[in-house]
């Protein structure tokens, strides 16, 4: 049995994320049905991890909500091919061979299965979140600010300065990377992914959607549920993301004054 370990109101960041204390999974279940986007960050190769996403979507949909997966593993141009796979008129092999699942996403696809077989055996919309590649290389090849695209927000929100830390901490682990093009891709993922979840979130307004996705788009609220936020407004978001064998929950609501006036060290790094 896979037990998670939350924070509970300690401490702020941001646009009103909140750490949360550790706590069991009812409590946490609690608090993700406030959400209309629920986040769950994965570190890829996690197995209990991906386990934990499964048993949100089924419970979600046990209690009656309508649910909606959004799956970074897959890019925006194969979304038709989803639906192919999703209706019936084509097998999983054939499924994973025309969105380039091995070319695109590479991970072990038993991992990322679960997701997909439980989409299809409770009629529960998939959608791929990724940007495609091609974008990628020509964000790279231009620079962000020369690039128009459809999978892209007419305009980008740039980072926070702490963000911005963190992220330079991470290239820093890249080694030798160029870092304008790093931070390039990195809006240029951000800022897409929001897109695509603030679409649909507009298009189904009684639906919940979850958003398997990794850790690093969703660091303490900031990447995509910031951009979601500065997209829609304050829409309710919760955001899970697994550090080692700890889970850290926020969740975007203002708390009173005096929950967030309480310090704390806790620090996913």
């Amino acid at each position: 049995m896979f037990f998670v370990l939350i924070f509970f109101p300690l401490l702020i960041f941001g646009n009103n994320f909140v750490f949360f204390k550790r706590s069991a999974y009812e409590e946490i279940f609690k608090e993700i049905e406030k959400a209309r986007v629920i986040y769950l960050g994965e570190a890829h190769t996690h197995k209990e991890f991906h386990r934990f996403q499964v048993r949100v979507i089924r419970e979600l949909v046990r209690k009656g909500y309508k649910v909606i997966i959004l799956m970074e593993a897959f890019q925006q141009p194969f979304q038709d091919v989803i639906d192919e796979y999703l209706n019936c008129e084509i097998g999983e092999e054939e499924f994973l061979e025309r969105t380039e699942y091995k070319k695109r996403w590479r991970f072990d696809k038993e991992l990322y299965a679960p997701l997909w077989r439980l989409s299809k055996e409770l009629s529960i919309p998939l959608f791929a979140l990724n940007v495609p590649t091609e974008l990628k290389q020509e964000v790279k090849d231009k620079g962000l600010e020369n690039v128009i695209s459809r999978y892209l927000p007419p305009e980008i929100v740039p980072f926070e300065e702490r963000h911005e830390e963190f992220l330079r901490w991470v290239l820093e682990q890249h080694g030798d990377v160029d870092e304008k093009k790093f931070f390039d891709v990195q809006l240029m993922w951000d800022n897409g992914m929001a897109y695509r979840i603030a679409k649909l979130a507009v298009g189904n307004p009684n639906a919940k959607l979850v958003v398997i996705v990794g850790r690093g788009h969703v660091w303490r609220g900031y990447g995509i549920p910031e951009r979601v936020n500065h997209l829609l407004g304050d829409i309710p978001q919760a955001v899970l993301y697994v550090n080692e064998d700890e889970i850290y929950f926020l969740f975007s609501k203002d708390f009173s004054s005096e929950i967030s006036s309480t310090n704390s060290n806790s620090d996913p790094n």
